[in-house]
Formats: C-alpha cells, sequence, structure tokens
C-alpha cells in the first residue's frame, strides 16, 4: 500500500507527459510566447496608470484570489475497481490518502504562489504595503490552499461526503471570509482566520473515513476535466463526442463550400467536422486577435497579425491530403487539378477570413486606424503570396 500511490503517480504523470508533447508543439509555444509576452507587456504599462486611492482595487484583489484557490484539486488517482480491491485494507488505505493530499497540496501551493505573485505588483501599486504584508499574504494563500484541499478531502468522506451542497459553498466561502479579513482589515486578520479555519478543518475531519464511491466520483470528474483541456489539442479516447446537427454551420458550409464540385463539398464538409483542423485554427485565430488587441507597439503587432496568418496557413496544408487513404476518391472521374483548385478556394477564404479578425483585434484599446489599414494592406499581401505560391510549391513537393 505504499508504493502503490508512488506506482500510481508515476503512470499518471507519463500519461499526462504524452498529451502535454502534442499539447505543446512548436507553433503552440510560439503563440504562448507572444500572448504571455503581450499580456505582460501591457500589465507592465497599464500598472503606472493606477493610483493609491480606487475603490474597487481592493475587491478586484479579493475576487482574484478567492479565483485562483480554486486552482489545483485533489488528486487521489483512485480507480473503479478500487473498492472492491482495497476494501480489506481499510486502515491502509489512510496512508495510501495521506500521500494523494500531500501530493495534492504540493502541487496546489506552488500553483496557489504563482498566481499570487503575478496579482502583487497590481497589490503594491494600488495599497501601501510593506515587505511583512507580501510575507504575510503570501503565507495566508499557502495556508488557504491547504485548507481548500481538506475541504475535498471531507468531500469524500463518509458522512461529510453526502453533504454536497454545503461542501460546495465551502469551497468559496472558507476562502472569501479570509481574503475579506486580508484586504478590507488586514493581513495579520487574514491570517489568523485562515489559521482557525485550517484548525477547525483538521481538527474534524482528520479520522473520517473514505466514501469509495465518491471518491471515484471525484477522480473520474478531476481526469474528465484535463482530459477536455487535452481534447482541444488532439483526440483523447476516455473523452467521446456527440454527434449533433448545429444549424449555424449550415451556412458556414456553404460559404466555404460555393459549389456543387464533389471536392469542394469533401474540403468544406471536412473542415467544419474535423475538430483537430478547425478547432485549431479557431483556437490561432482567438490568440492571435487577443495578442494583437494588447500589443501597442506597431512593428511588432504588425510582425505578430504576419505569423499568425502564416501559422494557420501550414496548419491549413497538411489537410490537402484528407482524403488520399480513401479509395473511392482515386476513382473520381475529375481531373486533378480540380482538387487542387478547390482546396485553393477553401485556403483563401479560410485564410482571409482569419486574416481579417486579427486585423481588425490589431486597433487595440487606443483604436489605431492607422494600424489596422497598414496590416490590413500586408495582410492582404501575405494571402495572395501564401495562396499563389507557397501553396503551389507545397502541391508539387506532395504529389511528386
Amino acid at each position: 500500500m505504499n508504493n502503490l500511490f508512488s506506482q500510481r503517480r508515476q503512470r499518471h504523470f507519463m500519461e499526462l507527459l504524452k498529451y502535454w508533447r502534442l499539447v505543446f508543439n512548436d507553433h503552440f509555444v510560439i503563440a504562448l510566447f507572444f500572448l504571455f509576452g503581450a499580456l505582460a507587456y501591457g500589465y507592465s504599462q497599464w500598472l503606472p496608470q493606477l493610483n493609491s486611492h480606487l475603490w474597487w482595487s481592493r475587491w478586484l484583489l479579493v475576487l482574484w484570489f478567492v479565483l485562483i484557490t480554486q486552482v489545483g484539486r485533489l488528486a487521489t488517482l483512485i480507480r473503479r475497481p478500487d473498492p472492491v480491491f482495497l476494501l480489506p485494507q481499510v486502515t491502509a488505505i489512510k496512508n495510501y490518502l495521506k500521500q494523494a493530499t500531500t501530493y495534492s497540496m504540493i502541487l496546489g501551493v506552488l500553483m496557489m504562489l504563482a498566481l499570487s505573485a503575478v496579482a502583487l505588483p497590481f497589490a503594491l501599486t494600488t495599497e501601501r504595503l510593506t515587505g511583512i504584508d507580501i510575507s504575510l499574504i503570501l503565507i495566508t494563500a499557502l495556508i488557504t490552499k491547504v485548507t481548500w484541499l481538506w475541504t475535498a478531502r471531507k468531500a469524500i468522506s463518509i458522512r461529510w461526503g453526502e453533504q454536497h451542497r454545503r461542501t460546495t459553498a465551502e469551497y468559496w466561502v472558507n476562502p472569501l471570509i479570509v481574503w475579506l479579513f486580508t484586504w478590507l482589515v488586514g493581513p495579520v486578520w487574514g491570517l489568523l482566520v485562515s489559521v482557525v479555519l485550517l484548525g477547525a478543518m483538521v481538527a474534524y475531519y482528520r479520522n473520517v473515513a473514505i466514501d469509495w464511491r465518491l471518491a471515484v466520483r471525484a477522480e473520474q470528474d478531476r481526469m474528465y476535466s484535463i482530459y477536455r483541456f487535452f481534447n482541444l489539442f488532439t483526440d483523447v479516447p476516455s473523452v467521446q463526442g456527440n454527434v449533433k446537427r448545429r444549424k449555424w454551420a449550415t451556412g458556414l458550409i456553404s460559404l466555404l463550400e460555393n459549389g456543387n464540385r464533389p471536392w469542394a463539398y469533401l474540403y468544406a464538409h471536412g473542415f467544419i467536422r474535423n475538430t483537430e483542423v478547425s478547432g485549431l485554427v479557431i483556437r490561432l485565430t482567438i490568440v492571435g486577435m487577443l495578442i494583437a488587441f494588447f500589443i501597442p507597439v506597431n512593428w511588432l503587432n504588425t510582425v505578430v497579425v504576419l505569423l499568425f496568418v502564416y501559422l494557420v496557413a501550414i496548419q491549413m496544408m497538411p489537410f490537402y491530403e484528407q482524403y488520399q487513404n480513401n479509395v473511392f476518391t482515386h476513382i473520381y472521374p475529375i481531373a486533378h487539378q480540380a482538387q487542387v483548385k478547390d482546396f485553393q478556394r477553401l485556403l483563401s477564404k479560410v485564410i482571409v477570413l482569419e486574416m481579417l479578425l486579427i486585423v481588425l483585434a490589431s486597433v487595440g484599446r487606443d483604436l489605431n486606424w492607422q494600424r489596422l489599414i497598414i496590416n490590413l494592406i500586408l495582410g492582404l499581401g501575405e494571402s495572395y503570396l501564401l495562396i499563389k505560391f507557397y501553396f503551389q510549391s507545397r502541391i508539387k513537393k506532395i504529389t511528386k
């Protein structure tokens, strides 16, 4: 039993690592680099505009710290067969849960401290904080997260776990009380309240027995939320999709299809239904719009716009071979050039639409229309070069 959690933790880490490699590919890392860089730059430019007499600053800090307390859940790694095979190990399971709680606390506290550090520059700008105050706030954040994880431990226990509504309220009410005292009264009072809540939680729920049914359900919900995130970037077998007609997609398919040609029909429907391709294009477009909106430097903004147009184009190129493994497409009485032209039309519509959205977002908070016009001209030029020349060169390499 002592080695059981260590073995499961290692297998769990290797499974997550397999998906992380697919999620954080080269293009996504580049997009994240520009995104966080733009957000950090915009954050640094926004702070000097603030003063220490803002009535809403403390309430914003309370909201931020309550929200980040919810990050990082209790990872028990309990599986569905465990209630049968581990039921005789009633005493030894306590040591297993102790290891799981410690593991979750380490990860949860690290994430809590990192997210707390994000808000400290804002707090130092709007509030008169000393070094001691900052230390007390970070300690309070640590204790509050540990209390939250003890609440999660209580939620999978016999007797207390059945009180689902009360436990759900505690997830939010306990941190809210702590951070209201911290930011509205003082960091010392917030620390005292957090210590009292943690002491009461440990004293009352320290030796409660596990409810296997609730524990299995909680772990399944936690893993399902992780798999749903991975499913945004790649196909996850554990996440089953439901087939449902989307009426809004009918008009979009008609726009992309634009005719009754067989290859135009296949590519338009395949692009919308293939969430791996269309989802990636949508995510890159949204990330590009956010970055372009928050970057105030004109030349850097233009570089980002052109970069994301290029990223979408190269992500679309492999879709040309989507139906090459389907034997029936090779017996169509249609010339190969028709397939090339239909895919080129689809590519041009997607790239131009994505380019227009990013260029529109590049107007920024300052409504810089001159920058928008420059980005529009350069974006149209880049789209033309990608569609007419880059695409043709890629097709020649593929058909050789």
